[in-house]
């Protein structure tokens, strides 16, 4: 008797089960594709809209993120802007890009954009031979050109 009744239990539960999954999507508000004809609307604090509009004016000031370049010329002779001014000449001709900068009372030659120390180990190694005196230094890059 126990049985029976265990096992018609069982059936029932089973049928409630089955005939309570009938939903299609379209029922559903939320998956009918033109209830919101589609736009999205964000809702959102006004500090939030605050923040965001700071970080993006402050990333405008910086022109760039933080990365690496290697700097490859530093001196302060007197023909040190000129010497400068052809080594950035010379790797801008080999599809390089270089920045003379005069942080005084030095000038200097940085070399590339990149965003991990290991790519612009990649470039330090290729020009170790030319220029033994370059090195990694972290830098403010430019963003990449689209």
């Amino acid at each position: 008797m126990k049985k029976v009744l265990f096992i018609s239990m069982i059936i029932f539960t089973t049928l409630q089960v089955v005939n309570a999954q009938n939903i299609t999507p379209v029922d559903v508000p939320y998956f009918y594709s033109g209830a919101y004809k589609g736009r999205i609307v964000i809702e959102q604090d006004q500090s939030l809209k605050n923040f965001i509009e700071t970080h993006v004016g402050l990333n405008k000031k910086r022109k760039g993120f933080p990365g690496y370049r290697v700097k490859i010329y530093s001196k302060n002779h007197q023909n040190a802007r000129n010497e400068a001014n052809s080594i950035k000449a010379s790797f801008n001709q080999d599809g390089q890009e270089a920045y003379v900068v005069y942080n005084a009372p030095n000038f200097e030659v940085f070399v590339g954009d990149y965003q991990t120390r290991f790519e612009a180990l990649a470039l330090l190694n290729k020009i170790k031979s030319k220029y033994p005196q370059s090195f990694v230094v972290k830098s403010t890059i430019t963003y990449p050109k689209r």
